[in-house]
């Protein structure tokens, strides 16, 4: 029995194993953030790993207690089980950390879902905003619609009706210049030195009206092309001595007819501007001074400055309040009391100067006090001079003392009071006038006088639909020298005018100004 052991000396032999120590009840777990209590099991992958208890570390074994190997591996294997449960502890914080932010994302969704049901709400009632705007802008525009619908069909009225005045005044023009023209001529020719002192009052204050209501129809047929908007300028550069030249002559008999000295100081400026329009803006300038100067003289010049050539008109007449400056180039304008008459005109003169200015781009200006005089001027771009090629001609404008031979002039006009007034006029300035109703009966007259005329002078509208330009041809052929013409017109088409002067006729506009054309009949008579 020695040889065989014991189920107790078995149990002796062997090496006591280690004994773990016993875990303390865990406490239960709580239920996941965004889980309610008892609502079952988690899915696998989101479940925490069951974690065993830490294995305790082997004591030393003593002498007697086992061999030394057995200890060292139970060492190796408990470091291995602090490291493995030192990975599963990261592995569930990061499976802990995805949950969390499933369970965030879960809340976002909803948040979203919320501000889209908001956004909804918005949209829906900017929508309806938007709708009720849109139907009001469209009543708007319907308004509007029909208020422009008006404005047109008034305006049309208004254009029309303009057009009927222009028109109007186009078509009465030669009615109502043709016999104020010969009303003129019949006046002029009356010598007033045959007449009694008391007579010769009489026949100026009559002088006078003809040629404030003559003055007032170019007014007025200009305020209506102004109006028609059917002037177009027709630019050109010359010699600003060209237009006053025609001026100062024209207003030096209406100066001294009303006491005053007229004074003009020559420039040898060129300019560019259209000159006919020009010319009419300076031409109510020198009237205005002569008709508010009581007394005193009206000086016309020239200033070169930087920018352009100002053309200047001065006067010593009763002068203006600065509150009335501005005020005075308005339509219809005129200024109260200061010792005006209320027959000194109709307010339309310094307005046509500044609807022309404004159509040329025309500088004006005005300086005044009342009671020593006034000064307006227009500021005018220089133009250029041609480059001479031979000497300059000497002025056309007769020398004081030149003496003037008399002329053989061809009137020819389809009116006879016009026909007799002009003769008797042009008789009395020293000519010798050959009167005929058409180019004809001027050719016999003059072949029968053996004469040759030094100058013709026709309406524009002649009997039988004639026309003057075609009567001066015919006039011209029958002589070897060719004579200079004037044609009379009333007709204020700027186009004839311009397409008369391209031919080389001079243009005289009735009513006739006689001063204007005395003077011109002075030049040519001095040559």
């Amino acid at each position: 029995m020695s040889g065989r052991r014991t189920r107790g000396s078995r149990r002796a032999a062997r090496p006591a194993r280690p004994t773990r120590a016993k875990t303390p009840a865990s406490p239960p777990a709580r239920p996941a953030p965004g889980r309610k209590p008892g609502a079952g099991p988690r899915p696998k992958s989101l479940q925490k790993p069951k974690l065993g208890p830490a294995p305790r570390r082997a004591s030393r074994a003593g002498p007697g207690r086992g061999p030394r190997p057995a200890a060292s591996a139970t060492a190796e294997r408990a470091q291995r089980l602090v490291a493995e449960n030192r990975a599963l502890r990261k592995s569930v914080r990061a499976l802990m950390e995805r949950v969390e932010r499933a369970v965030d994302d879960q809340g976002s969704a909803f948040s979203w879902f919320q501000a889209a049901a908001t956004l909804e709400e918005t949209v829906r009632q900017r929508t309806q905003e938007y709708e009720l705007l849109n139907q009001r802008l469209k009543r708007e525009l319907e308004s509007r619609r029909e208020i422009e619908l008006a404005l047109k069909q008034a305006k049309s009225f208004a254009d029309l009706a303009n057009q009927s005045k222009t028109r109007f005044l186009a078509a009465a023009s030669h009615d109502l210049r043709q016999p104020l023209s010969s009303a003129l001529l019949f006046l002029e020719s009356i010598e007033a030195s045959e007449i009694a002192v008391r007579d010769r009052d009489y026949l100026h204050k009559a002088q006078v009206a003809l040629a404030s209501v003559s003055n007032l129809l170019g007014t007025l047929l200009d305020v209506a092309r102004l109006d028609s908007g059917s002037i177009e300028p027709q630019y050109g550069h010359f010699p600003v001595a060209t237009v006053l030249g025609r001026l100062v002559p024209e207003f030096e008999g209406v100066a001294r007819a009303a006491g005053l000295e007229l004074d003009f100081v020559r420039s040898g400026a060129w300019v560019r501007s259209d000159p006919h329009l020009l010319e009419t803006v300076l031409r109510n300038l020198i009237s205005n001074a002569i008709r508010y100067t009581p007394r005193g003289r009206v000086l016309v010049g020239c200033r070169r400055r930087r920018d352009g050539l100002e053309i200047q008109v001065h006067d010593t007449g009763i002068g203006i309040e600065a509150e009335h400056l501005d005020a005075i180039f308005g339509a219809y304008y005129k200024v109260p009391g200061g010792g005006r008459s209320r027959a000194t005109g109709i307010g339309l003169g310094l307005s046509i100067v500044d609807r022309i200015g404004q159509l040329l781009s025309l500088e004006r200006r005005v300086c005044s006090r009342p009671g020593r005089g006034s000064m307006f001027s227009v500021r005018v771009p220089y133009g250029r001079a041609p480059v001479p090629l031979t000497r300059p001609r000497r002025s056309d404008a007769p020398a004081a003392g030149v003496r003037r031979r008399p002329l053989a002039i061809a009137v020819i006009d389809d009116d006879a009071d016009m026909r007799q007034g002009l003769a008797a006029a042009l008789a009395k300035w020293g000519h010798r006038p050959v009167v005929a109703a058409n180019a004809t009966d001027a050719v016999v007259q003059f072949i029968g006088a053996d004469l040759s005329p030094d100058l013709v002078i026709s309406d524009y509208h002649l009997a039988g639909g004639s026309k003057g330009d075609a009567a001066i041809e015919e006039v011209r052929r029958e002589f070897d020298r060719v004579p200079p013409a004037v044609v009379m017109t009333s007709d204020p088409d700027p186009a004839l005018r311009d397409g008369l002067e391209a031919r080389g006729y001079t243009l005289l506009a009735k009513p006739l100004n006689l001063a204007k054309l005395r003077a011109m009949i002075d030049r040519i008579a001095a040559q």
